[in-house]
């Protein structure tokens, strides 16, 4: 979820295994099960909550059964619904934003930015897992172009005026003091490109697959 940055995820994935692992045949990757859920709109205006806690839970339950040993989600806004999740299947659930605290947290990052959609910026998902960092917001109007520049990807139209808006932004979190600022939607390094100044969740979340589905017990 999304679907394009679920392709993008996987792609990371594989490049990670040819890159620090010489992977070059087939049997040198992970067996990966990709399951896209079409969710109701959890971006702009998400109202179904019930009904999507209810299509993710039967998600995870279907790919335990599949033989998943472990499973990823490259979404930040449905972390919300991780703990129904994990009462639902026996098997670990990673937690991008969890997992993204744990950057920040190694490299000692005291303020940060926060570019995610607006359900992860009210629900505070980050805010819960980094109580003692200092974080910068997008304003408002900010926001709300935000959320339509991550409505552009969903819809597969990648905006040259969307790119210009979140590099923007991420100049003026950091002039504002950010050390670094967290792209906390999985759809927006899909616009913005690989920078020094930014945390990417995606990448962030492909490093976890991978040395989860390296360890003897994992794929």
């Amino acid at each position: 979820m999304g679907p394009e940055a679920a392709a993008e995820l996987y792609r990371r994935i594989i490049r990670l295994f040819q890159r620090k692992y010489d992977a070059k045949y087939d049997d040198d990757f992970p067996e990966i099960l990709l399951m896209s859920i079409p969710l109701p709109d959890v971006v702009e205006k998400p109202q179904e909550i019930e009904k999507i806690e209810l299509m993710l839970t039967n998600g995870v339950k279907n790919l335990e059964i599949a033989g998943a040993d472990f499973i990823v989600i490259p979404c930040n806004t449905v972390t919300y619904f991780l703990p129904a999740m994990r009462k639902a299947v026996s098997i670990s659930l990673i937690d991008i934003v969890e997992e993204t605290a744990k950057e920040v947290a190694n490299q000692k990052l005291r303020k940060v930015g926060l570019l995610a959609t607006e359900f992860t910026v009210n629900r505070k998902l980050y805010n819960r897992v980094l109580p003692r960092v200092g974080f910068v917001f997008p304003r408002k109007k900010e926001q709300m172009k935000v959320t339509s520049a991550i409505m552009n990807v969903l819809s597969g139209r990648k905006k040259q005026k969307d790119r210009k808006l979140l590099r923007q932004l991420i100049e003026k979190m950091t002039r504002l003091g950010a050390e670094k600022v967290i792209l906390g939607c999985t759809e927006i390094p899909l616009l913005t490109g690989k920078s020094r100044t930014v945390i990417d969740t995606l990448d962030v979340l492909a490093k976890a697959a991978v040395r989860e589905s390296t360890k003897p017990s994992g794929l």
